[in-house]
């Protein structure tokens, strides 16, 4: 069945007591879904959907999914990483992928985008679904380069009892981007915005994803990467303001 209303609307789909939460807005003429991922927020409760103030600037349909992991524990950010039987960012792909289905929306036509946490998932959810496109901004693509205190939190709820040399190498597709698709042998298009001026993010983050690209196993089907560089000293990590980034959005899409 088709999703035919206009109006935004709330879907909590329950999986194996799992709540997966995503606010979705039709446009029944646009051939193009933009689904936005949140980085971590502080002093809400989720569901957590980021950006969704943004909603009408644009004439596409939209889709912001919810992070179930941050109802694991007090955390404000989760990275979609679930449980130790469940990986929490697989199971949105598949419930997106239905989605789509409904929205007769062509994958080609598909663009994720998020900052930080929410690049991070943006992706590895690009690589799970074949042909779409991620745009991220100052993204996570090394789980274990961030900042301790943050990726410990959640490792203790997700992956309780492990060490962190046992979840490097049980778990490194879910924590490190280019071990995913390595793993997937895959690499999706990607449009990655980073700010040279935190330089936090460029030691740990987009030099080792470069340097990954570049060792990537020869039989991964490598889509097109473009790395956009920016320098802003005041924002650091900060993505860009809203009317940048929309203008990337609308050049992508």
């Amino acid at each position: 069945m088709a999703i035919i209303t206009s109006e935004p609307f709330l879907l909590n789909v329950q999986w194996d007591e799992v709540s997966y939460e995503f606010l979705i807005r039709v446009k029944q003429k646009s051939p193009n879904v933009i689904i936005l991922g949140s980085g971590a927020s502080e002093n809400q409760h989720p569901p957590i959907f980021q950006r969704y103030t943004w909603m009408e600037e644009f004439d596409d349909s939209l889709i912001f999914y919810n992070d179930p992991t941050l109802y694991l524990g007090n955390i404000n950010l989760g990275w979609g990483q679930g449980t130790i039987e469940r990986f929490y960012l697989k199971e949105i792909a598949i419930i997106l992928e239905k989605l789509i289905q409904k929205l007769n929306v062509a994958n080609e036509n598909i663009l994720f985008y998020g900052s930080s946490g929410g690049g991070f998932m943006s992706l590895i959810l690009a690589g799970y679904i074949k042909e779409s496109c991620a745009l991220v901004n100052n993204p996570q693509t090394i789980l274990t380069n961030w900042y301790k205190d943050a990726f410990t939190q959640v490792f203790n709820i997700s992956y309780p009892n492990l060490s962190l040399e046992e979840i490097n190498n049980l778990f490194a597709e879910r924590i490190n981007v280019i071990a995913f698709y390595n793993q997937i042998k895959y690499v999706p298009r990607i449009y990655y915005l980073q700010n040279i001026a935190a330089e936090f993010d460029m030691k740990n983050h987009l030099e080792p994803f470069v340097e990954g690209l570049q060792q990537i196993d020869e039989n991964c089907h490598v889509n097109p990467v473009k790395i956009d560089l920016y320098f802003d000293k005041s924002s650091g990590h900060i993505p860009l303001e809203k009317n940048k980034i929309l203008r990337y959005i609308n050049f992508i899409k």
